[in-house]
């Protein structure tokens, strides 16, 4: 993902040349992080960029410390960029589920049911993002947008979630997730690859979740937040044929939450289709 690269006073990932990235309205870069957006984005982790010829992950989501991912996730976490911060807009809205309308006018409504074996746990929500996915987000985390990605983050911003497409072609999830920790492990101060690997969907995962997928697994220290986090950035080819990245960051003595947290997000992922 050339031409990207973190902005720590911001804490997000931005492309070459470009001013601050504007939140757009809600119809998922990453509250804290900007990575370090999946390559990946991320508020304070990396979120999507302006697409540009690698890989651009729309949505957003890593840590405070993060940096730019690599460029073959531009999109923040995939069209999105990898960061820990979701956007300069102090005020997230909250995203809600999305309600049928009375109206002959277009709405998103969740596609196909993720057939989920189990009820969600308690504290959570189904969420038919206006991005064009549907996903499984905490009650009470507020929603922003930004070229990263779209983040879901919590009131004390020490945890997130990013969601990003990943537009880089040919590329793989496993690809993707080596050249953002070649570029975090350059950019992010105390960075730590725990682990990166081939995997499959997460027990409990939706039927959009296919097998084609990798992980990535990460430390750093945050200088945002005066803390170290922990980010699991999981890279997927969808039943679609659609490359998502979905990173999940909190502070480091949370683990193993934020990848209890992945899986629920992933029983509910899936496309969200209009409704008339």
């Amino acid at each position: 993902m050339s031409g990207r690269h973190w902005n720590e006073e911001n804490q997000r990932w931005e492309e070459a040349g470009s001013g601050p990235a504007t939140m757009s309205s809600p119809p998922p870069p990453r509250p804290d992080f900007a990575p370090p957006p999946t390559s990946w984005p991320e508020p304070d982790l990396a979120g999507p960029a302006a697409p540009p010829p690698g890989r651009n992950r729309r949505f957003v989501l890593v840590i405070a410390g993060a940096a730019v991912l690599g460029a073959a996730v531009a999109t923040t976490v995939v069209l999105a960029g990898r960061g820990d911060d979701p956007g300069p807009d102090p005020k997230p809205t909250r995203a809600t589920a999305a309600a049928s309308s009375p109206t002959p006018t277009t709405t998103l409504a969740p596609g196909p049911t993720p057939s989920p074996s189990d009820a969600l746990p308690s504290g959570y929500r189904e969420v038919a993002d206006a991005a064009g996915f549907t996903l499984a987000v905490p009650d009470d985390w507020s929603r922003t947008e930004s070229e990263q990605g779209v983040f879901y983050t919590s009131s004390d911003q020490a945890s997130l979630i990013q969601v990003f497409t990943i537009e880089e072609p040919d590329s793989t999830p496993l690809a993707s997730l080596r050249t953002a920790s070649k570029t975090l492990s350059s950019t992010n101060p105390g960075y730590e690859e725990v682990s990166l690997e081939r995997t499959s969907a997460p027990d409990g995962a939706s039927d959009a979740v296919t097998d084609d997928a990798a992980e990535l697994v990460y430390a750093y220290d945050s200088e945002k937040l005066a803390a170290r986090r922990k980010v699991v950035d999981f890279s997927f080819t969808a039943r679609d044929g659609t490359q998502y990245a979905v990173l999940v960051a909190g502070p480091d003595d949370d683990w193993p939450a934020q990848r209890d947290r992945l899986a629920t997000v992933l029983s509910r992922f899936g496309p969200a289709q209009p409704r008339l």
